[in-house]
């Protein structure tokens, strides 16, 4: 027997280190109720767990996400729906209007009503907003480019890839222009001259004492109703200086198109040959004129342009749909080639995923009383009224197809939650299969210990009492 080296004793304690350590790693697997608590664990499956952790939140975070394009595009919608309201009450306005029983004095009041419901349309695009964002003003549709500032794009469809579109613009638009005889004679109106005059079936009444200023007055201030400009000159003078100046008063229609027209009727010859005008004469204006260029990224063959006024619509298989349009300065400036360049920029990205690339793009196009086509209504005669019902009947369908393209992406966004919902509580139980302690297993595996370390302990004491036996020895 040996005393200076207690082997049983020294042999005891590394066991029972041992087994303190196992102690202490159970306790935190069971405090923290992570199986993984540091790689030692398990090196391959922290590596899998940290990635399948980061998962987990990004899923949770593209469902909030899908969650707020729902929100936005609800909020469009309800900017539409009041849309469709107004749309109602005008179309209710324009069949008012179309009846001829009403008076000068009842158009004035229902053209009074439209003018103001136009002004609520364009209020509406402008401040239907989502945390600061505008909706329905164009912002979140795609971007556009074009080589001539005076032709652009105001509706591109979704089937509208992105690349280069090449026109030629071949002819301008023109206005409806009848050019009379009428000047400052320095006459006045007699009663046998007095009468009146239809412009497109208005009526303007020219009365007995008038002078000739007082007439191109009369008419300059009732034919801006119906959008007809009365100029004294050619260069576009409209004040009675201009009118003194003894130029011709010329008649122009201020919209463009073979739809826009000028006709004047006036049944008293004595107040026609006055005024210099036809009886019965008729002017039309014409619409402006393109060919396509057909290129690979552009144009196909099957592409077809029509034009009305200065307004060009290009149409497509597939639901291929744009509309440009030439304004007053591009018409000034004659014919001309005109690229269009088409970006993905500019639509509402919704992160609808984890990972880049999961995402739902929401094109909303601009919404206001032009794009819409009822900027312009007239309620003056029953002709006007009958183009108004025609114009507020293709606004109506229009938002009701914009609106159908926001149910889809609605319903888009709520499979997408649905779908992450699913995913995220797949891979959260997977997650935590792989790093979750099994408690019970846990425990059992811990009391095993402490019963281990107990006895250790035991013989630990047991071991070094084992050298006392040697006194005996020394003692006899």
């Amino acid at each position: 027997m040996r005393i200076n080296h207690n082997s049983l004793a020294l042999n005891a304690s590394d066991h029972f280190a041992t087994i303190n350590k196992n102690i202490a790693k159970s306790m935190e697997r069971l405090s923290s109720g992570y199986k993984i608590t540091s790689p030692a664990d398990d090196a391959a499956g922290l590596a899998i767990s940290v990635k399948m952790s980061s998962q987990i939140r990004g899923l949770d975070r593209a469902s909030l996400n899908s969650n707020d394009g729902i929100s936005v595009i609800q909020s469009a919608e309800g900017g539409m729906n009041e849309m469709h309201s107004i749309l109602g009450r005008m179309r209710e306005l324009a069949v008012q209007a179309a009846n001829d029983v009403n008076s000068e004095e009842d158009r004035d009041a229902i053209q009074e009503e439209i003018d103001s419901l136009v002004e609520e349309l364009n209020q509406i695009a402008e401040t239907t907003t989502f945390n600061e964002q505008e909706l329905l003003n164009g912002d979140l549709t795609r971007r556009t480019l074009s080589s001539d500032y005076n032709v652009q794009t105001t509706y591109v469809s979704e089937e509208v890839h992105e690349g280069v579109y090449s026109l030629e613009i071949t002819s301008m638009a023109t206005q409806a222009t009848i050019t009379t005889a009428l000047a400052d004679s320095g006459a006045t109106i007699t009663a046998e001259q007095a009468g009146t005059i239809h412009v497109n079936g208005f009526i303007v009444e020219i009365n007995e004492g008038m002078s000739m200023s007082d007439v191109f007055s009369t008419l300059q201030t009732h034919l801006s109703k119906i959008d007809v400009d009365v100029f004294a000159s050619a260069d576009g003078g409209a004040t009675v200086d201009d009118f003194s100046s003894g130029s011709p008063v010329i008649f122009k229609n201020k919209h463009y198109g073979s739809d826009e027209k000028l006709e004047i009727s006036i049944a008293n010859d004595e107040l026609a040959a006055i005024l210099g005008v036809t009886d019965g004469q008729v002017e039309y204006g014409t619409d402006c004129e393109a060919s396509l260029n057909v290129t690979d990224e552009g144009f196909t063959a099957s592409a077809i342009v029509e034009a009305k006024g200065n307004d060009l619509i290009v149409t497509d298989r597939n639901g291929f749909e744009m509309k440009l349009e030439a304004d007053s300065d591009t018409l000034d400036k004659g014919t001309g080639a005109v690229e269009i360049e088409i970006f993905s920029a500019g639509v509402m990205i919704i992160q609808t995923g984890a990972y880049s690339g999961d995402e739902v793009h929401i094109d909303i196009p601009k919404m206001n009383a032009k794009s819409l086509g009822v900027d312009n209504l007239i309620m003056y005669t029953q002709d006007y009224a009958a183009k108004a019902i025609e114009a507020i009947d293709a606004a109506v369908k229009m938002v009701s197809d914009i609106r159908s393209k926001m149910g889809a992406y609605e319903n888009r966004l709520e499979d997408v939650y649905s779908n992450l919902e699913v995913q995220e509580e797949s891979i959260t139980a997977a997650y935590s299969r792989m790093i979750d302690t099994d408690m019970a297993e846990e425990m059992t595996n811990y009391t095993q210990q402490d019963v281990l370390a107990q006895a250790a302990i035991s013989m630990m004491q047991k071991s070094n009492e084992r050298p006392a036996s040697i006194l005996q020895l020394l003692q006899n």
